[in-house]
């Protein structure tokens, strides 16, 4: 397993919107099953540390405090977290260079 198919699986959603759809709303170990199923294998606990430990980075590469208040966060309302993290942290963490999340 890889972390580094994280990322690639997230901007594999991005490029195709109808699986995005269909996956957001479905719980997190199915989304996992599905991304093992096209090439991007990775566990839970992969998935959860590499999440939050970029959101955390995110926050201090862009001088933000990593609490309530991160300005990231509130892009999530209204939004499928799935979601949420194809069309927001994933650009965001490509965008600022952080290291894992390079095209």
């Amino acid at each position: 397993m890889s972390t580094a198919n994280i990322p690639a699986f997230l901007r594999y959603l991005a490029a195709n919107q109808n699986q995005l759809e269909e996956l957001e709303t479905q719980a997190k170990d199915n989304v996992i099953r599905r991304a093992a199923d096209l090439g991007f294998e990775f566990s839970e606990d992969e998935f959860d540390t590499l999440i939050w430990d970029s959101e955390q980075r995110l926050a201090e590469f862009r001088r933000d405090k990593f609490d309530a208040t991160f300005p990231l966060w509130d892009l999530m309302w209204g939004k499928y977290y799935l979601e949420y993290l194809v069309t927001d942290l994933t650009p965001s963490c490509t965008e600022s260079g952080l290291v894992g999340w390079e095209m």
